[in-house]
């Protein structure tokens, strides 16, 4: 089977540049934050797993679209909703908007035609500005912008960040550990230790299961009910946002470390790889209609990315000029 190329765009010279088929060509670009994931995880774990399923997606396509070149741009970190802790970087929605849009342009100008973006940032305000920004540029270019990240959404969780329905099966795992592990849990940690086990703390496996459910427990609250697969209210929404971002201002990630092995890290790129080859795939054979390049939540996007709604939340749930 012939190995896909993968080029990394900061290393090629104009020589190597100019004998690029740019037409077939294929860009991969992560966008996620550079934020705290735990005591245990470095800042960059989103864009380091979102170019890790980019890179184990290029393992299962078929072999049609293995001869294609594939150029990998350094990770954009333009996101907004990170922890409210030192060391997390945050911006609008509307520059993650703005970012995307002018690189789609820009490289859309150049003659290439595909451009996936990955991400690992479950942020609603994240994803569908990046998936704005694809839109947006495949609608005025006449290309094939992607967000690969908001497919896998909508075809494995029904818009959770959570992926116990899809991960559950997996050997190793306890489905139960997998229920609220939405950031620096048992899957980024599993994957990190994949990855990149050298910038992983040793003393992950210290840390006890922490959820944002269990968490209000404690404080005498119940948690906001929203089911996967199942539209959501906007006030729903806003009371499991706040509850969110109440945790999170008291605790640095959600789920269980603890439980988190190199050999699972593998197996979840393995699930994830496989899942975005057959979505990226049917992009690129052009069968899968721009209907469906979208998450569960695209129909709703004004109340999250809108400038003046982004506002209006950030002044309810208390987040000061936008900044967390």
């Amino acid at each position: 089977m012939t190995e896909p190329t993968l080029l990394r765009w900061e290393t090629l010279t104009k020589r190597k540049f100019d004998q690029l088929n740019r037409a077939e060509a294929v860009v991969l670009v992560t966008c996620s934050p550079l934020e705290v994931h735990g005591p245990h995880l470095p800042f960059g774990a989103d864009a380091l797993e979102g170019e890790g399923l980019s890179r184990r997606m290029l393992r299962f396509l078929p072999e049609r679209h293995r001869s294609r070149t594939f150029l990998q741009l350094p990770f954009i970190y333009a996101a907004t909703d990170t922890l409210p802790h030192p060391g997390s970087l945050f911006f609008r929605p509307s520059t993650t908007q703005a970012v995307l849009r002018d690189l789609g342009r820009s490289l859309s100008a150049q003659g290439f035609r595909n451009i996936i973006v990955s991400n690992f940032h479950g942020s609603p305000r994240h994803f569908l500005a990046i998936e704005q920004a694809c839109a947006t540029v495949s609608r005025e270019r006449n290309v094939r912008m992607v967000c690969i990240f908001s497919v896998l959404l909508s075809r494995l969780t029904g818009g959770s960040a959570e992926l116990y329905d899809v991960l559950g099966s997996l050997p190793g795992v306890n489905k139960e550990d997998l229920v609220g592990d939405t950031h620096g849990g048992l899957v980024e940690t599993s994957q990190l230790l994949a990855l990149h086990p050298e910038w992983v703390e040793r003393d992950y496996a210290t840390l006890p299961r922490r959820t944002v459910d269990t968490w209000l427990a404690e404080q005498g609250e119940a948690p906001a009910q929203i089911k996967a697969g199942e539209p959501a209210s906007i006030l729903t929404m806003i009371r499991a946002f706040k509850g969110g971002l109440r945790f999170f201002r008291a605790e640095t990630y959600a789920g269980a470390p603890g439980s988190a092995s190199p050999e699972l890290g593998e197996r979840i790129l393995d699930t994830l790889g496989e899942k975005a080859a057959e979505a990226v795939s049917e992009i690129l054979d052009g069968v899968l209609p721009q209907s469906q390049w979208h998450s569960p939540l695209w129909k709703q996007r004004f109340w999250f990315i809108n400038p003046m709604m982004v506002r209006f939340f950030n002044r309810l749930l208390g987040v000061p000029n936008g900044v967390a």
